[in-house]
C-alpha cells in the first residue's frame, strides 16, 4: 500500500511537470520577439522556467508524502508506515529538495548570466565578417559572467557580515558557526571527516 501511495505521488507530480514544460515552452514561444529568438535563450527559459516551478510544486508533495504515513481518522501513523519507510520518504524527499535547490541556484547564478551575455556578445556584422570568433564570443560572456558571480558574493559577504543598525555586538562569528553546525547533514558530514 504504502509503494502505491507514494508512487503515485510522484507521477502525478512528473505528469505536472510535464504540462508545466509544455506550457512553459509555449509561452516563451508566444511571448519572445521572433527577430530576436535565440535556441540558446529559448532552452535555457524553458528549462529555468521549468525548474523553478518544479521547486515550488515539491512542497504540495512533500506534503502529501508526509500526509499519506498517517490516518487522518485516528491520527497516527497507518500500520505499513514505519519508522523505516517514513525515513525513507523523508531523505527522497530531501534529495529531491537538493537536487533542485542546487540546479535552481546554477541556473541564476551561471547558466542564465552566461547566456545571456553569450546573446549579447553576438555581433551579426563582425561574425559574417569573420572578426568575431566563437572564441572571442564565449571569452566575453564567460568574462561578464565572472564578474557577474564576484559581484554576487561581494553583496552576499557585505550583506552578512554588515552590522545591523542598533546591534552593539559588532560581527557575530558565533552566530555563523552556529547556522553552519546546525543542519544535521552538514554536523553529519563534519563528522565523518574528522574521524
Amino acid at each position: 500500500m504504502a509503494l502505491l501511495q507514494t508512487s503515485l505521488i510522484w507521477i502525478v507530480y512528473a505528469v505536472v511537470i510535464a504540462i508545466l514544460l509544455a506550457a512553459a515552452s509555449v509561452f516563451i514561444y508566444v511571448y519572445q520577439t521572433p527577430r530576436d529568438r535565440s535556441p540558446s535563450v529559448t532552452l535555457t527559459c524553458i528549462i529555468a522556467i521549468t525548474s523553478l516551478l518544479a521547486t515550488v510544486l515539491l512542497l504540495p508533495v512533500d506534503v502529501a508524502l508526509v500526509s499519506s504515513t498517517t490516518s487522518s481518522k485516528l491520527g497516527q501513523r497507518k500500520e505499513w508506515a514505519t519508522q523505516e519507510t517514513v525515513d525513507r520518504i523523508t531523505y527522497s524527499l530531501t534529495i529531491i529538495y537538493y537536487i533542485l535547490y542546487s540546479l535552481d541556484a546554477l541556473l541564476c547564478l551561471l547558466v542564465i548570466p552566461f547566456t545571456y551575455f553569450w546573446y549579447e556578445e553576438y555581433d551579426e556584422v563582425a561574425s559574417e565578417g569573420g572578426e568575431q570568433t566563437l572564441g572571442q564570443r564565449f571569452w566575453g560572456a564567460f568574462k561578464y559572467t565572472i564578474l557577474f558571480i564576484a559581484i554576487v558574493v561581494i553583496l552576499f559577504l557585505v550583506g552578512f557580515f554588515a552590522p545591523v543598525p542598533g546591534d552593539k555586538s559588532g560581527l557575530d562569528f558565533d552566530y555563523f558557526k552556529k547556522l553552519l553546525t546546525e543542519n544535521r547533514e552538514f554536523s553529519y558530514f563534519k563528522h565523518k571527516i574528522e574521524s
